[in-house]
């Protein structure tokens, strides 16, 4: 299955919001692109997602692209998150030797 929206983002992305991005787009097998301006980048690829926001206003919309056997989900859970909704990351817990 292969998804594609455009979204226009109500935010500027900071560090955090990359990283949350990039951890999202990686819980899934298939391939999940974003861009604007005509280029697409992976969306896996945290030095792309960082370059990519740092060339995005507060107000510019980018392209989503999601194929593959879980890109319904995907889509699902990016698109929220995109669209300003807040992400829980994972407690990480430490461990002193």
């Amino acid at each position: 299955m292969r998804i594609e929206w455009t979204f226009a983002m109500n935010q500027p992305w900071t560090l955090d919001r990359v990283l949350d991005f990039v951890n999202i787009a990686n819980r899934y097998s298939c391939q999940i692109y974003v861009g604007a301006q005509g280029k697409m980048l992976n969306a896996k690829g945290l030095l792309g997602i960082v370059s990519l926001s740092l060339s995005l206003g507060a107000q510019s919309s980018i392209v989503l692209q999601v194929d593959g056997a879980d890109a319904q989900e995907a889509f699902d859970q990016v698109s929220i998150y995109l669209q300003g909704g807040e992400y829980l990351r994972p407690e990480v817990f430490s461990r002193s030797l």
